[in-house]
């Protein structure tokens, strides 16, 4: 018999972590500047800068310094919102979920994170892009 999540009206936007289009998905490895967002209820959300080193159509990697923020390090499954532009793709205030934190030398922090809530068509430009990009970068 389905679960309740599965009888949901509305289908979902992001694959689960565990299923297989999760784990196909290219990646693409790039240098790009990010807003790491913590929202905040009734008071300014914190922004943390951060840059994006990987990025698929399921999701990020993220390179950032924990004196940043006192709420990192964070731990497996804090959500954030993430920000960044790629040509003309902007990904906005997309609810991102920390699967693994790899503390590095110096302060640094690499977060490997899954969108939770990527609109399709988003999801879809992003997953044109990294197969362009991709494409022109082979020999």
């Amino acid at each position: 018999m389905p679960s309740i999540a599965s009888l949901s009206a509305f289908p979902r936007s992001s694959p689960p972590q565990d299923s297989p289009a999760a784990r196909r998905e290219e990646r693409l490895e790039i240098a790009l500047p990010v807003k790491l967002i913590y929202p905040l209820r009734q008071t300014i959300d914190e922004m943390i800068s951060a840059v994006l080193l990987d990025l698929s159509a399921s999701g990020v990697k993220i390179l950032t310094d924990q004196r940043f923020s006192l709420r990192l390090p964070p731990t497996p499954a804090t959500r954030f919102e993430v920000e960044f532009f790629l040509d003309e793709i902007e990904i906005c205030q997309v609810p991102i979920q920390v699967l693994r934190v790899e503390r590095r030398q110096d302060y640094q922090l690499v977060l490997s994170c899954k969108f939770l809530d990527l609109p399709a068509p988003a999801r879809l430009s992003l997953r044109a892009e990294v197969a362009k990009r991709r494409a022109t970068a082979r020999p």
